[in-house]
Protein backbone atom coordinates (compact mmCIF):
# COMPACT_ATOMS: atom_id res chain seq x y z
CA UNK A 1 0.00 0.00 0.00
CA UNK A 2 2.89 2.38 1.04
CA UNK A 3 4.85 1.82 -2.38
CA UNK A 4 1.38 2.59 -4.03
CA UNK A 5 0.63 5.21 -2.62
CA UNK A 6 3.90 6.60 -3.40
CA UNK A 7 3.39 6.93 -7.03
CA UNK A 8 0.44 8.36 -6.47
CA UNK A 9 1.45 11.27 -4.62
CA UNK A 10 3.52 11.50 -7.26
CA UNK A 11 1.53 11.59 -10.46
CA UNK A 12 -0.46 14.10 -8.61
CA UNK A 13 2.43 16.63 -8.57
CA UNK A 14 1.76 16.86 -11.93
CA UNK A 15 -1.73 17.73 -11.54
CA UNK A 16 -0.88 20.64 -9.67
CA UNK A 17 2.47 21.93 -11.49
CA UNK A 18 3.17 19.30 -9.07
CA UNK A 19 4.81 19.64 -6.25
CA UNK A 20 7.05 22.14 -7.56
CA UNK A 21 9.65 19.17 -7.94
CA UNK A 22 12.60 18.68 -9.84
CA UNK A 23 16.55 17.85 -10.20
CA UNK A 24 18.48 20.68 -11.78
CA UNK A 25 21.09 19.53 -14.35
CA UNK A 26 23.10 21.65 -12.42
CA UNK A 27 22.60 21.07 -8.93
CA UNK A 28 26.52 21.04 -8.17
CA UNK A 29 26.89 24.22 -9.06
CA UNK A 30 23.45 25.87 -9.47
CA UNK A 31 23.52 29.34 -10.61
CA UNK A 32 20.70 31.23 -8.81
CA UNK A 33 18.78 33.95 -10.01
CA UNK A 34 18.54 35.90 -6.95
CA UNK A 35 15.96 38.30 -8.03
CA UNK A 36 13.56 35.07 -8.72
CA UNK A 37 14.89 34.04 -5.63
CA UNK A 38 13.31 36.82 -3.70
CA UNK A 39 10.30 37.38 -5.95
CA UNK A 40 9.06 33.89 -5.13
CA UNK A 41 9.72 34.01 -0.99
CA UNK A 42 6.08 33.52 0.31
CA UNK A 43 2.75 31.25 -0.04
CA UNK A 44 1.23 30.66 -3.25
CA UNK A 45 -1.73 29.15 -4.12
CA UNK A 46 -2.58 27.02 -7.24
CA UNK A 47 -4.95 29.12 -9.89
CA UNK A 48 -5.71 27.30 -12.97
CA UNK A 49 -3.86 24.75 -15.21
CA UNK A 50 -3.62 25.75 -19.36
CA UNK A 51 -5.98 28.61 -18.72
CA UNK A 52 -8.71 26.76 -16.84
CA UNK A 53 -9.50 27.61 -13.53
CA UNK A 54 -8.49 24.44 -10.58
CA UNK A 55 -11.09 23.25 -8.71
CA UNK A 56 -11.04 23.30 -4.87
CA UNK A 57 -10.56 19.60 -4.76
CA UNK A 58 -7.44 19.76 -7.14
CA UNK A 59 -5.40 22.96 -5.04
CA UNK A 60 -1.90 23.19 -3.87
CA UNK A 61 -0.46 25.32 -1.66
CA UNK A 62 3.56 26.02 -2.01
CA UNK A 63 5.91 27.71 0.01
CA UNK A 64 8.99 29.08 -0.35
CA UNK A 65 11.48 30.61 2.63
CA UNK A 66 14.76 31.68 2.63
CA UNK A 67 16.93 30.17 5.53
CA UNK A 68 18.69 33.71 6.34
CA UNK A 69 21.32 33.38 3.56
CA UNK A 70 20.58 32.87 0.08
CA UNK A 71 19.49 28.94 0.29
CA UNK A 72 15.73 28.70 -0.83
CA UNK A 73 13.35 26.06 1.13
CA UNK A 74 10.20 24.44 -0.41
CA UNK A 75 6.99 23.08 1.32
CA UNK A 76 3.97 21.77 -0.42
CA UNK A 77 0.62 20.88 0.81
CA UNK A 78 -2.38 19.70 -0.78
CA UNK A 79 -5.49 16.51 0.12
CA UNK A 80 -6.87 14.21 -3.12
CA UNK A 81 -9.85 12.40 -2.37
CA UNK A 82 -9.61 9.88 -5.49
CA UNK A 83 -5.60 8.74 -4.37
CA UNK A 84 -5.44 9.55 -0.31
CA UNK A 85 -3.07 12.13 -0.75
CA UNK A 86 -2.60 14.07 2.54
CA UNK A 87 0.39 16.44 2.17
CA UNK A 88 0.72 19.30 5.35
CA UNK A 89 3.63 21.45 4.17
CA UNK A 90 6.22 18.62 3.34
CA UNK A 91 9.49 19.69 2.64
CA UNK A 92 11.32 20.03 -0.72
CA UNK A 93 14.65 20.57 -1.78
CA UNK A 94 14.95 23.64 -4.31
CA UNK A 95 17.32 25.06 -6.63
CA UNK A 96 17.22 27.95 -9.35
CA UNK A 97 19.40 28.40 -12.01
CA UNK A 98 18.01 30.95 -14.47
CA UNK A 99 14.82 31.52 -15.11
CA UNK A 100 14.04 27.55 -14.16
CA UNK A 101 12.90 27.11 -10.32
CA UNK A 102 13.81 23.61 -9.32
CA UNK A 103 12.79 21.13 -6.34
CA UNK A 104 13.13 17.61 -5.49
CA UNK A 105 10.59 15.28 -3.36
CA UNK A 106 12.64 12.33 -2.86
CA UNK A 107 9.98 9.41 -2.38
CA UNK A 108 10.24 5.87 -0.99
CA UNK A 109 11.91 2.83 -2.82
CA UNK A 110 14.25 4.87 -4.87
CA UNK A 111 11.22 7.05 -6.54
CA UNK A 112 11.63 10.64 -7.04
CA UNK A 113 9.42 13.12 -9.02
CA UNK A 114 10.88 16.00 -10.78
CA UNK A 115 9.35 18.87 -12.04
CA UNK A 116 11.13 21.82 -13.97
CA UNK A 117 9.27 25.25 -13.52
CA UNK A 118 10.25 27.79 -16.07
CA UNK A 119 8.86 30.95 -15.16
CA UNK A 120 7.34 33.30 -17.67
CA UNK A 121 5.94 35.78 -15.83
CA UNK A 122 6.19 36.78 -11.94
CA UNK A 123 4.72 39.95 -10.74
CA UNK A 124 3.89 40.93 -7.18
CA UNK A 125 0.90 38.79 -6.83
CA UNK A 126 1.16 36.55 -9.77
CA UNK A 127 2.92 33.82 -10.64
CA UNK A 128 3.34 31.83 -14.48
CA UNK A 129 5.26 29.35 -15.80
CA UNK A 130 5.68 26.02 -17.85
CA UNK A 131 5.52 23.16 -16.19
CA UNK A 132 7.16 20.32 -17.61
CA UNK A 133 7.59 16.70 -15.09
CA UNK A 134 9.64 13.68 -14.92
CA UNK A 135 9.07 10.74 -13.08
CA UNK A 136 11.83 8.24 -12.25
CA UNK A 137 12.78 5.33 -10.09
CA UNK A 138 16.43 4.10 -8.87
CA UNK A 139 17.59 6.52 -11.67
CA UNK A 140 15.53 5.29 -14.55
CA UNK A 141 13.06 7.42 -16.32
CA UNK A 142 9.49 6.16 -16.10
CA UNK A 143 7.45 8.70 -17.44
CA UNK A 144 7.30 12.63 -18.66
CA UNK A 145 4.68 14.71 -19.11
CA UNK A 146 4.03 18.19 -19.99
CA UNK A 147 4.89 21.28 -20.78
CA UNK A 148 1.64 22.74 -18.73
CA UNK A 149 0.94 26.53 -18.14
CA UNK A 150 0.64 26.89 -14.71
CA UNK A 151 -0.55 30.02 -12.72
CA UNK A 152 -0.18 30.48 -9.10
CA UNK A 153 -1.32 33.56 -7.02
CA UNK A 154 0.22 35.25 -3.52
CA UNK A 155 -1.61 34.08 -0.39
CA UNK A 156 -0.83 36.20 2.48
CA UNK A 157 -2.91 35.47 4.71
CA UNK A 158 -2.34 33.03 7.68
CA UNK A 159 -5.67 30.90 9.35
CA UNK A 160 -3.70 28.67 11.39
CA UNK A 161 -5.10 30.09 15.05
CA UNK A 162 -7.83 31.33 13.73
CA UNK A 163 -9.71 28.31 12.52
CA UNK A 164 -9.59 26.44 16.02
CA UNK A 165 -12.61 26.10 17.86
CA UNK A 166 -16.44 25.31 17.84
CA UNK A 167 -18.46 26.41 14.73
CA UNK A 168 -21.65 26.06 13.45
CA UNK A 169 -21.99 25.45 9.80
CA UNK A 170 -24.89 26.58 7.24
CA UNK A 171 -24.12 26.01 3.15
CA UNK A 172 -25.99 27.71 0.34
CA UNK A 173 -25.04 26.72 -3.06
CA UNK A 174 -25.53 27.54 -6.90
CA UNK A 175 -26.53 23.57 -6.95
CA UNK A 176 -29.69 23.16 -5.09
CA UNK A 177 -27.97 19.54 -4.28
CA UNK A 178 -25.92 21.44 -1.62
CA UNK A 179 -28.33 23.91 -0.39
CA UNK A 180 -28.79 23.53 3.09
CA UNK A 181 -30.36 26.04 6.20
CA UNK A 182 -29.84 22.77 8.55
CA UNK A 183 -27.12 23.58 11.23
CA UNK A 184 -24.23 21.73 11.97
CA UNK A 185 -21.33 22.45 13.82
CA UNK A 186 -17.32 21.04 13.57
CA UNK A 187 -14.95 21.36 15.84
CA UNK A 188 -11.19 22.33 14.85
CA UNK A 189 -8.32 21.38 17.98
CA UNK A 190 -4.97 22.49 18.21
CA UNK A 191 -3.46 19.40 16.96
CA UNK A 192 -5.03 18.81 13.91
CA UNK A 193 -8.09 16.89 14.93
CA UNK A 194 -11.67 17.56 14.53
CA UNK A 195 -15.22 16.27 15.39
CA UNK A 196 -18.48 16.02 13.37
CA UNK A 197 -21.74 16.89 15.47
CA UNK A 198 -25.14 16.76 14.08
CA UNK A 199 -28.12 18.06 15.53
CA UNK A 200 -30.80 15.17 16.58
CA UNK A 201 -33.87 15.76 19.16
CA UNK A 202 -32.33 19.04 19.65
CA UNK A 203 -28.60 17.55 20.90
CA UNK A 204 -26.07 17.93 19.74
CA UNK A 205 -24.37 14.80 19.23
CA UNK A 206 -20.43 13.78 17.65
CA UNK A 207 -20.39 11.50 14.33
CA UNK A 208 -17.92 8.28 14.86
CA UNK A 209 -15.02 8.30 13.31
CA UNK A 210 -11.86 5.93 13.35
CA UNK A 211 -9.95 9.11 11.99
CA UNK A 212 -11.03 12.78 11.58
CA UNK A 213 -8.22 15.30 10.78
CA UNK A 214 -7.89 18.57 9.41
CA UNK A 215 -5.46 21.59 8.52
CA UNK A 216 -5.22 25.16 6.93
CA UNK A 217 -2.15 26.22 4.67
CA UNK A 218 -2.52 29.59 3.93
CA UNK A 219 -6.24 29.93 2.48
CA UNK A 220 -6.25 25.73 1.77
CA UNK A 221 -8.34 24.45 4.54
CA UNK A 222 -8.56 20.50 3.76
CA UNK A 223 -10.20 17.76 6.00
CA UNK A 224 -10.43 13.61 5.51
CA UNK A 225 -12.29 11.55 7.71
CA UNK A 226 -13.52 7.86 7.79
CA UNK A 227 -16.78 6.61 9.64
CA UNK A 228 -16.63 2.60 10.61
CA UNK A 229 -17.54 0.52 8.03
CA UNK A 230 -16.73 3.42 4.98
CA UNK A 231 -13.97 4.46 2.59
CA UNK A 232 -12.08 7.48 3.92
CA UNK A 233 -13.17 11.34 2.33
CA UNK A 234 -11.43 14.21 1.72
CA UNK A 235 -12.70 17.69 1.30
CA UNK A 236 -11.20 20.96 0.32
CA UNK A 237 -12.39 24.48 0.91
CA UNK A 238 -10.93 27.63 0.68
CA UNK A 239 -10.79 30.49 3.32
CA UNK A 240 -12.75 33.82 2.13
CA UNK A 241 -12.39 35.39 5.09
CA UNK A 242 -12.11 34.50 9.20
CA UNK A 243 -12.47 37.31 11.35
CA UNK A 244 -12.47 35.14 14.70
CA UNK A 245 -15.84 35.08 15.35
CA UNK A 246 -17.47 34.55 11.62
CA UNK A 247 -15.94 32.44 9.01
CA UNK A 248 -16.82 32.30 5.00
CA UNK A 249 -15.17 28.93 2.75
CA UNK A 250 -15.92 28.20 -0.86
CA UNK A 251 -15.42 25.17 -2.59
CA UNK A 252 -15.63 25.63 -6.84
CA UNK A 253 -16.28 21.81 -8.37
CA UNK A 254 -16.42 21.03 -12.07
CA UNK A 255 -19.34 18.34 -13.40
CA UNK A 256 -18.58 15.68 -15.83
CA UNK A 257 -20.12 17.88 -18.60
CA UNK A 258 -17.83 20.48 -17.76
CA UNK A 259 -20.12 22.73 -15.98
CA UNK A 260 -19.60 24.33 -12.56
CA UNK A 261 -20.93 25.04 -9.61
CA UNK A 262 -19.73 26.87 -5.91
CA UNK A 263 -20.54 25.71 -2.47
CA UNK A 264 -20.34 28.21 0.35
CA UNK A 265 -19.92 27.60 3.88
CA UNK A 266 -21.12 29.78 6.51
CA UNK A 267 -19.94 29.45 9.94
CA UNK A 268 -20.35 31.25 12.97
CA UNK A 269 -17.91 30.20 16.47
CA UNK A 270 -19.56 29.31 19.62
CA UNK A 271 -18.83 30.67 22.59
Amino acid sequence: MRKMMNWVLAAFFICGASAFTSCSNNDDNPVVDNSLAEKIVGKWIHADTDGEAVTTDMKSVYTFTKDGGSALKGFYSMSKTESGVWAYRQETDVTISGNTITMTSRLADGQQSVVELTAVTVSGDDLRFTAKTTLSKDGQVTATYGPRQERFTRAEADYTEAVVGLWEITFTSDNPEYESSVPYRELYRNDGTASFYDLIDGQWVEEETTYNEYFADGPLFCFRWQKSGQEGRHENWEIVSCTGSEMVNKAFHRRADGSTYTITAHLKKVE
